[in-house]
């Protein structure tokens, strides 16, 4: 059983402000949808693990699976008898970025994930994260790039 959820917005944000949000984790908690903070032991690379601490406590470590520059990133996370992917991707348009997020879980326990309504309750969370996230980009210092040492930062 899998089931899949994602949101698609425009905004009127650079997407190479919005790439460096993605490949920043100290920025995460500032726009995910369920990240109280995140980090990484240096730059992000295919392969590579980011540790995420969930806004309900646990960390997970999630696995890099895709990294395509100034694109998309991709990563992977095993909790007990599943397996969640989430894809952030961000596209020109002529009046900014095309930002698409998605959110898949796959595994023994999918199915049960979407009987107690999982699928509902995270696409409102996805909806809101993508709004988060173009409103910080819009915010961002053209100047600052992304993290390459470890990086914290406190739920806003």
């Amino acid at each position: 059983m899998t089931w899949r959820i994602e949101t698609v917005r425009e905004g009127a944000v650079a997407p190479k402000d919005v790439f460096r949000l993605y490949t920043d984790p100290s920025t995460w908690s500032a726009w995910g949808h369920a990240v109280k903070w995140a980090r990484s032991d240096g730059p992000l690379v295919e392969g590579g693990v980011v540790d995420v601490k969930a806004d309900y406590g646990r960390v997970y470590h999630c696995r890099i699976s895709q990294l395509v520059a100034g694109q998309a990133l991709v990563l992977e996370v095993r909790p007990p008898l599943m397996m969640v992917t989430q894809t952030y991707v961000v596209e020109p348009t002529r009046g900014g970025s095309r930002i698409r997020h998605a959110l898949e879980i796959s595994g023994p326990l999918a199915g049960l994930t979407r009987l107690i309504g999982l699928p509902r309750a995270y696409q409102r969370r996805l909806d809101k994260e993508v709004g988060k996230l173009i409103d910080v980009a819009g915010r961002t210092e053209p100047t600052l790039g992304p993290a390459t040492t470890t990086g914290l930062l406190a739920t806003t």
